[in-house]
């Protein structure tokens, strides 16, 4: 087994946050929108987590340093284009 502390132990403390956010204010994780800023190793373990504790794929928007993340954006990583959202 191997953890990464940079991907791994974020994603654990920003589950939590979420999780007592959502708690707080009596919503559920299905219902919530996500905007997070950053695309690298770190957001995507945090969005990955965010998912398995039931956050839906659709009602997430991610943007890094050249903007939205979009389908058929040029240059886009594999592990970033799973969060591309389709546009018009």
């Amino acid at each position: 087994p191997v953890f990464h502390d940079d991907q791994h132990g974020t994603s654990i403390i920003v589950g939590a946050a979420v999780l007592n956010a959502v708690h707080i204010v009596g919503k559920q994780l299905k219902d919530v929108r996500v905007a997070a800023s950053g695309a690298g190793a770190a957001g995507i373990a945090c969005l990955d987590m965010l998912v398995s504790l039931g956050v839906r794929p659709e009602h997430i928007l991610v943007s890094d340093k050249d903007g939205v993340l979009y389908q058929g954006r040029p240059g886009l990583d594999p592990q970033g284009a799973r969060y591309a959202r389709p546009t018009d």
